[in-house]
């Protein structure tokens, strides 16, 4: 089986060396990870051109990209896009649901309907990612 790269910064067989070049300038909370063609990796909370966006990192030089929508970023849909939590009009980060949002565009396409607010609320659900 040759080396590859998983989406989320998953590392295929024999690709220790890969994994830890590209995964260098990861957060370990940031549950996206690496692009999928390790190019890019999903960063922090950024804030700073809407209330709830996030940085998109360079995976060799850590430098920022440009930030996306979304408070949470999740999980690469492709290596432009992404799935995010990002929170509702009345500003509660509690009062969640779920997002896709791409780079260079200010379009945020609802994934869900809004989770509960309260933490342990019957029936609160949590979203399960699988590769492809």
């Amino acid at each position: 089986m040759s080396s590859t790269w998983r989406p989320g910064g998953v590392p295929g067989p024999r690709s220790r060396s890969a994994w830890t070049a590209r995964e260098r300038h990861r957060d370990w909370f940031v549950e996206a990870g690496v692009s999928p063609d390790g190019a890019l990796v999903a960063g922090q909370f950024a804030g700073k051109k809407w209330k709830t966006s996030s940085w998109i990192l360079d995976s060799r030089t850590g430098g920022t990209r440009p930030e996306v929508h979304g408070q949470q970023l999740l999980a690469w849909v492709d290596g432009d896009s992404l799935v995010a939590w990002d929170i509702g009009p009345d500003g509660n980060e509690y009062h969640q649901r779920l997002v896709l949002v791409t780079m260079g565009s200010d379009k945020v396409v609802p994934l869900s309907g809004f989770r509960s607010p309260k933490d342990h609320t019957k029936g609160r659900w949590e979203p399960v990612f699988v590769e492809r």
